[in-house]
């Protein structure tokens, strides 16, 4: 019995590594290609690439591990049954109880691995990221580009004609005030700082130009500084029940997915196990159907963020699993 169960952790393993790989790599330039539609709005370095590529790794996982684990325990036992060994290992005695008994703690084990995800890293990797966007799309702001139009400055458009080395000349800006003035701003000089919240753009010898209905306002300065409407703050960390509380309906979603290889162990191993000579290898089908009972109604209960909804889908797998067990499988043999 032993050389059985190295028998079929080894091929469970070559299953789920020849599927892991691909899923992963798929999965992830999904999420790469999200991370460079920020770097439309903002200029990101190789390093910006990076951080945020690590901050993502955790729903990559994620998305990867209950799909190959399903692969993996169908593909696995249809090339047993396809090669007829499956045939040979029940008839050595080895019964489908046992096979669950075999299968169980991995299932258990990668259902634990997803809930540590969801419960503890997810979370933080999440709120990180925002951060580091908020702090990114924040610096963007400050990024004044020389003869461009379309460009903000807190609630002023802004056009400048030089910018050399942080120091912009001839200096142009449009905006309307709350009291309905319309302004436009030339100054010869300025720079643009900032503190730990906010920024200013700091002008020097201009010209403020405000009208409004009859009146016609003329203001000279030597110099003047505009504040960012824009503020950086960094959210603080809450812990992850913090987090969760305030994002039930995508913890209802987490939840669900990261206990599915356990609750639907039996159903794979069912769809695994057939007679070759009656039934031809549907493995991909199999694991197409399955996939869809698993993240159809687990993306419901995000949408409807119903908590009967969650405990009615937990029992649907586990009856759908043990039912089609038990007729086809533990019966026949």
């Amino acid at each position: 019995m032993a050389k059985i169960k190295e028998f079929l952790l080894n091929s469970f393993t070559k299953s789920f590594m020849t599927l892991f790989l691909p899923f992963f790599i798929i999965i992830s330039l999904t999420y790469l290609i999200k991370i460079s539609n920020l770097s439309s709005k903002v200029n990101l370095n190789l390093y910006d690439f990076a951080t945020l590529y690590l901050y993502v790794i955790p729903h990559i996982i994620f998305a990867t591990v209950p799909l190959t684990f399903i692969g993996a325990v169908i593909n696995s036992l249809s090339k047993l049954s396809e090669d007829n060994e499956a045939i040979a290992i029940f008839s050595l005695g080895y019964r489908p109880y046992k096979l669950i008994k075999f299968f169980l703690p991995i299932s258990i084990l990668f259902s634990i691995l997803l809930l540590i995800l969801t419960l503890y890293i997810i979370p933080y990797a999440d709120q990180k990221m925002d951060n580091f966007k908020n702090q990114k799309i924040y610096e963007a702001t400050l990024k004044i580009l020389p003869k461009k139009l379309s460009q903000s400055f807190g609630n002023h458009h802004i056009f400048i004609e030089k910018n050399i080395n942080g120091n912009f000349q001839n200096i142009t800006l449009f905006s309307q005030d709350k009291g309905g003035y319309l302004q436009i701003l030339l100054s010869k000089e300025g720079s643009i700082n900032k503190d730990n919240t906010t920024s200013y753009l700091n002008l020097n010898n201009g010209t403020l130009y405000r009208y409004k209905d009859s009146i016609f306002q003329i203001v000279d300065f030597e110099n003047m500084k505009i504040y960012n409407s824009k503020h950086f703050y960094t959210h603080k960390i809450k812990n992850p029940i913090e987090f969760w509380k305030s994002n039930k309906k995508k913890f209802y979603y987490f939840f669900l997915i990261s206990i599915s290889p356990f609750a639907i162990l039996l159903l794979l191993i069912t769809l695994g196990i057939y007679n070759p000579r009656y039934q031809k290898n549907r493995s991909s089908i199999y694991i197409l159907i399955v996939s869809l009972l698993v993240y159809i109604p687990a993306i419901l209960a995000k949408e409807s963020a119903n908590f009967y909804l969650v405990v009615a889908t937990i029992i649907l797998w586990f009856s759908i699993s043990i039912f089609y067990f038990q007729i086809k499988l533990n019966k026949r043999l």
